[in-house]
């Protein structure tokens, strides 16, 4: 149920008539195309006087903009900004996105982010799979639309007892499924989304066609978005504590690498380069989806994954090993058809797994860490090609991409100091049997450099390591000492490796959607993928040969 423009029903408050009366005009021009002076005296019943003094205060401050060609008032450049510093700002709109997006191009339906204002709801953002399109979405009554009802069903039961019967039983269903389905026209579905607290923040909601969509498509699409919901909730504690961080001054020393055009990654992870294929492989952590890039041809593509995916290796055959929130699975580009293999902690669901990295024996390191809490621990694992688990460190924060030195001697990993709050690289030696018999830091991370990330090993066995934070790759020595720094266009590189014929290009990936609020203006490259090269070679990556029966 669509409920009344507040134009019409808005009170005045005594004293501020003149703010009011600025404010009613504002609300005018942003729901209505641009109008003439006339137009606006007519709808708001105001004198000449008034409304040309309104008008020149409202453009002095360019909240209003004037066509002279057309005659014609329009909303101005301050609000569109105002606007999208907002939305910028906004963890749940950040946290949502990527699975708006994901929905809307599942689904071939726009996806819609509603949150409720007193006894409304509105949108607050949309994707839309034929790409960003401007539209005006009505404010819905918060009992008799289906985000609405979403977003009480997210409430805590009996929260409010006046509720009708009617919709109480609607609430109870929803619980019980975790999303509504309307039958409406037009049809819609919808799954509240949730902080990190377990408060309700806002909903989620497609609309459908009523002709050709068959009930069963509507609760096909119901858990579908009730996944992405869940998903959506982990985001918003992890965003709300990424509002927080602190970015590096930008380096004086301009970028001189390639910005590949391969389109923008929420949060782009765990690069690989296939020599057989030519290809360079890396996820889109949170969209969740597989990407690669043709280096001869510069083509490049994108497959949808089910469920949160941190980790890629390659295997010997043509499979790709992925690690994520079901464990290890195997996944054939071809076919696109996924394949589970082993999943150690199938007992604790508030967990997913993280990046992978395959030590000279082809065993895989992989570490474990919170869907969405930064300060519970995970576990680090050593994973045998016979898929036979062992657990290495058994309490560790935020373990990711575990690399190897070229005698397998050394392993180099990044993990989170939970006292210090800051993302430190790691050096374990290892003894005769692969497992660690010594620990050391590196690397510290601070807001004046970085937290390092992502990281690869050259041919020489120097670390490079991505300086989330810190606009730069950084390459060390196995003491930690410094040797080289190459800015990036970017503040917030994600990990890194060599590929390229002659394993000559360092390849970086990014995230847009980690970047704290206002930085999309200031780094418009954040989230592409990045090629430098560092005038040293890197080395093939280890590739898996699982025993299976």
């Amino acid at each position: 149920m669509q409920i009344d423009d507040p134009l019409e029903n808005a009170e005045d408050v005594p004293g501020a008539q003149s703010l009011t009366r600025g404010i009613d005009l504002l609300l005018l021009l942003g729901r209505s195309s641009p109008l003439t002076f006339r137009q606006i005296q007519d709808h708001l019943d105001l004198s000449k006087g008034s409304l040309h003094r309104l008008l020149s205060a409202l453009r002095s401050r360019r909240l209003v903009r004037y066509d002279r060609d057309t005659r014609r008032y329009a909303i101005g450049a301050t609000v569109m900004s105002l606007a999208r510093g907002a939305l910028d700002r906004d963890a749940t709109v950040r946290a949502c996105q990527a699975e708006m997006s994901r929905l809307s191009q599942l689904l071939k339906v726009p996806c819609c982010l509603y949150v409720s204002d007193d006894d409304s709801v509105f949108v607050l953002d949309a994707a839309d799979p034929a790409g960003r399109t401007v539209r005006v979405w009505p404010r819905l009554s918060i009992e008799d639309s289906t985000p609405g009802q979403a977003i009480l069903a997210g409430r805590p039961a009996g929260q409010k007892n006046e509720w009708s019967a009617d919709l109480q039983r609607i609430l109870s269903k929803a619980r019980a499924l975790g999303y509504v389905a309307s039958y409406g026209d037009p049809l819609a579905v919808a799954a509240s989304v949730l902080d990190g607290e377990g408060t309700v923040v806002g909903a989620l909601c497609c609309q459908f066609d009523a002709a050709g969509t068959r009930p069963e498509k509507l609760h096909e699409a119901g858990q579908m978005i009730r996944e992405a919901a869940r998903r959506a909730s982990h985001h918003v504690g992890v965003t709300q504590r990424l509002n927080e961080q602190g970015i590096a001054p930008r380096p004086k020393t301009g970028f001189t690498g390639r910005v590949h055009d391969t389109g923008r990654d929420y949060v782009g992870e765990s690069p690989s380069w296939c020599a057989q294929t030519g290809r360079l492989w890396w996820l889109d952590v949170l969209a969740p989806a597989l990407r690669w890039l043709d280096v001869e041809t510069g083509q490049s593509g994108r497959t949808l994954l089910e469920g949160l995916t941190g980790g890629l290796a390659l295997t010997t055959g043509a499979e790709l090993l992925l690690s994520g929130e079901n464990g290890l699975s195997l996944f054939d580009p071809a076919s696109g058809a996924q394949t589970a293999l082993i999943d150690p902690e199938a007992h604790r669901p508030e967990n997913r797994f993280n990046t992978v990295g395959v030590d000279p024996q082809q065993r895989m390191w992989v570490g474990t860490m919170p869907l969405d809490n930064l300060e519970k621990s995970g576990t680090l694992y050593r994973i045998h090609p016979d898929l036979t688990p062992e657990i290495i460190v058994p309490e560790i924060f935020l373990p990711k991409n575990t690399v190897f030195s070229a005698d397998g001697r050394h392993a180099y990993l990044t993990e989170q100091d939970r006292e210090g709050g800051h993302a430190v690289l790691i050096a374990y030696e290892l003894g005769d049997d692969g497992l660690p018999v010594s620990r050391r830091a590196l690397l510290q991370g601070s807001e004046a450099q970085g937290q390092p990330a992502g990281l690869t090993i050259d041919a020489e066995d120097c670390i490079w390591v991505a300086m989330r934070g810190g606009w730069s790759v950084i390459r060390l020595d196995t003491e930690g000492k410094e040797l080289a720094r190459h800015a990036l266009p970017v503040p917030m590189p994600t990990a890194l490796t060599f590929g390229g014929v002659d394993l000559d290009s360092l390849f970086v990936t990014s995230t847009y959607l980690r970047l704290p609020p206002g930085y999309n203006d200031i780094a418009p490259l954040s989230g592409r993928l990045i090629e430098l090269k560092p005038e040293v070679a890197g080395r093939a990556p280890v590739r898996v040969k699982l025993e299976r029966p």
